[in-house]
């Protein structure tokens, strides 16, 4: 499959002159519909809400909502739900210069149903799929070299789809300028072959800015014990681990130190797209001008971490995904009206 070199009024998304300037973050990824299920008629027929998703695009759009500047590269289908994908990314001031159009597959389409207390479970349509259709002579490469932190996720380790090979190439581009490889694993996808788990070890590896569950340092490294684990990862390439523990609160360590911070006890409607919420909100904090992740004091893992805890907090307050994304004022509201729910940890 090829995809076609369409993009919807020349790609330009930015203000003008904008564009030139280096990007907080380019995310490579997918981008989906999702179908989430709100109730029934009084036939008892099922409801359902169309709702964009997407994890790459969920990290850029909070970057982005919080003021930063961010780009996406992805293929959607020449279809109603990649229009409407396309244009809402647009009014997002995105940089969309490489998202494509694909001619021969159609946009993902995935159904949601909410469980009490904001969790979801997922059934996929199957067919086709425009996400994996990323080629690397289809793009502008120079996107990547552009931004001081490049991001993937999953996706990207779909052995043998195009994504997999143009995410390589994009990765040597951001880090040939100086920029941060930023990775989170999401390990609720399912890997089948011991490649795809041997690319997932190797991106944990080779990454300076991770973000990962309790769940997935002890899937990927075998490791249970927090300290044991992200001392690990900081004596190979990373500069900074964050460990998401859900209602637990999070962990943030880089070479200098280590930080604990509680969550915050709001009351979750949707939990769709959390972890990339605080990865968006952590991206966010370090790229701001004069932060140095070598020289990070505990002070500081602690401002980052609070941070990124209340925004992660305050976009599960929606429902949805990436238009759910909460800006400043949100998370500032969440640290200043809503108590921490309790924990045992103590850093």
């Amino acid at each position: 499959m090829r995809v076609s070199m369409r993009t919807k009024g020349g790609g330009e998304a930015f203000p003008a002159n904008s564009q030139k300037a280096m990007l907080d973050l380019v995310a490579i990824g997918g981008m989906m519909v999702e179908f989430t299920c709100v109730g029934k008629t009084e036939a008892g027929m099922l409801l359902y809400e169309r709702n964009p998703h997407s994890a790459s695009v969920n990290v850029v759009s909070q970057v982005a909502k919080l003021g930063g500047r961010a780009g996406i590269i992805a293929t959607i289908g020449k279809d109603e739900h990649g229009e409407y994908l396309y244009d809402l990314i647009e009014r997002m001031g995105l940089d969309v210069r490489n998202v494509k159009f694909s001619d021969n597959a159609g946009t993902m389409i995935q159904f949601s149903y909410l469980e009490e207390g904001g969790g979801r479970y997922l059934t996929d349509y199957k067919g086709p799929r425009a996400d994996l259709e990323i080629y690397t002579d289809r793009i502008d490469r120079d996107q990547a070299g552009e931004t001081k932190v490049f991001l993937y996720t999953h996706l990207s380790h779909t052995v043998g789809a195009p994504i997999f090979q143009t995410t390589e190439d994009l990765r040597n581009t951001a880090a040939d300028n100086n920029a941060m490889i930023a990775y989170a694993p999401n390990r609720h996808i399912p890997f089948k072959t011991h490649e795809e788990r041997r690319t997932v070890a190797d991106s944990v590896e080779s990454s300076q800015i991770l973000k990962l569950t309790v769940e997935e340092l002890e899937f990927i490294l075998g490791e249970k014990d927090i300290y044991m684990a992200t001392g690990k990862l900081l004596r190979n390439n990373a500069k900074i681990v964050a460990v998401t523990m859900g209602k637990n609160g999070c962990f943030l360590r880089n070479r200098n130190g280590c930080a604990y911070q509680p969550a915050y006890a709001v009351d979750a409607l949707d939990t769709t797209g959390v972890g990339d919420s605080f990865m968006g909100a952590m991206i966010y904090m370090l790229t701001r001008d004069g932060v140095d992740l070598d020289a990070m004091t505990k002070g500081d893992l602690d401002e980052t971490a609070n941070f990124a805890n209340a925004c992660a907090s305050a976009s599960t307050m929606l429902r949805g995904s990436f238009t759910a994304m909460p800006g400043i004022a949100s998370v500032r509201w969440v640290i200043k009206n809503t108590p921490r729910a309790l924990s045992a940890m103590i850093v």
